[in-house]
C-alpha cells in the first residue's frame, strides 16, 4: 500500500495551500523530498517566494511532477491539490511561509 501524506503551506499558521502525495509520505521519503525541494529553491531560484505559500506550493507541485511523470510531463498522478486532508493520510507536514 501507499503511504499517503499532505503538505500544508501556511502563513501565520493558517493553511493557504494543501498538496497531497499518494506514496512515500513517510519522513524518509516526503520528509527528505521537502528538504531537498526547499534547498533547491534557496540555491537555484532568484525569487524564492518563501513568504508566499501559494507560489511555493505551486513550485513544489512542478518539482514533484518532474520526479513522477511518465512519458509526458503532465502524465503524473502521485501529486495533487486538495482542500482538506483526505481521511487516509498517514503523515502531515507543515511548511510555514513567513519568509525564512
Amino acid at each position: 500500500m501507499s503511504t499517503r501524506a499532505t503538505v500544508h503551506f501556511q502563513f501565520n499558521r493558517k493553511d493557504v495551500a494543501i498538496i497531497y502525495r499518494h506514496s512515500d509520505g513517510y519522513p524518509e521519503g516526503l520528509g527528505r523530498d521537502l528538504e531537498s525541494f526547499l534547498d533547491d529553491v534557496q540555491e537555484n531560484v532568484s525569487d524564492t517566494r518563501f513568504d508566499d505559500p501559494s507560489s511555493l506550493a505551486a513550485k513544489f507541485i512542478v518539482w514533484q511532477a518532474d520526479m513522477y511523470h511518465g512519458q509526458h510531463m503532465l502524465d503524473f498522478l502521485d501529486v495533487g491539490v486538495v482542500l482538506t486532508d483526505p481521511c487516509d493520510i498517514e503523515y502531515r507536514y507543515n511548511v510555514e511561509c513567513n519568509g525564512g
